[in-house]
């Protein structure tokens, strides 16, 4: 994938610290309040289209911002873990940062689960941000620690590919309390993702750690009919 021509914004030098700090942002961050703030606290943004993250410190640290609708869409869709992956896989300290607190579709728990989720499988801590202007407070003070300020950034981090077992793996982590263990029990036990999500209820149940309430869910997120938001 071609990328195009970064854009270096240019502020004075961190005098304080004795340092040039330079970062790369995704170019979609451009017009955030975290990068006019970043820009504000002196650091160097060079901005093009990031394929793994929003931020990248150092060669072995990335950060992934997301907004509190935004990580609840991600858990959804079955975005949340796919990216997860390629962060984990890319860098040596991947982090998540969540900026808000507003949640409405998802209940506290399955919000839980993809954190624990997070930490625990792909080993990404999870910050939690009142406001953008927080949010580029930590990375300025990240970027402190982990940069010396000098070593050019590389500019392409590319995505893993994915196996199809893998792919099949992150459809059914998608699925709100399912993370990988359970998601491999269920392929496991029925082979295809169209067996598990037409499986009734004991069926699903047949497999190792899939209780009552996970299969419940499964049947009725495979069960229910489809309604367009409007909000």
């Amino acid at each position: 994938m071609a990328l195009t021509r970064p854009h270096v914004f240019l502020a004075c030098p961190l005098l304080l610290f004795g340092m040039d700090l330079e970062i790369l942002m995704d170019d979609r961050e451009l017009k955030s309040p975290t990068a006019r703030k970043l820009f504000s606290l002196g650091i160097r943004l060079k901005s093009t289209r990031l394929e793994i993250g929003d931020y990248i410190i150092s060669d072995q640290v990335a950060l992934e911002r997301k907004t509190a609708a935004d990580f609840e869409s991600s858990i959804i869709d079955g975005r949340l873990f796919f990216q997860a992956k390629d962060l984990a896989a890319q860098f040596e300290s991947p982090i998540m940062a969540i900026v808000g607190a507003k949640y409405g579709r998802l209940q506290p728990r399955a919000l839980l689960g993809a954190e624990i989720a997070l930490a625990t499988d792909f080993r990404i801590p999870i910050f939690h941000f009142d406001s953008e202007e927080k949010l580029a407070e930590f990375i300025h003070v990240l970027a402190l620690q982990k940069t010396n300020g000098k070593k050019e950034l590389a500019l392409r981090y590319e995505k893993k590919s994915f196996s199809v077992s893998e792919q099949q793996q992150f459809v059914i982590e998608s699925i709100p309390t399912i993370g990988p263990h359970n998601a491999k029990s269920l392929l496991r036990k029925l082979g295809t993702i169209q067996r598990i999500f037409t499986a009734d209820e004991k069926t699903l149940q047949s497999a190792e750690g899939i209780g009552k309430e996970r299969a419940k869910e499964i049947r009725r997120l495979a069960s229910h009919p489809y309604e367009v938001d409007t909000s």
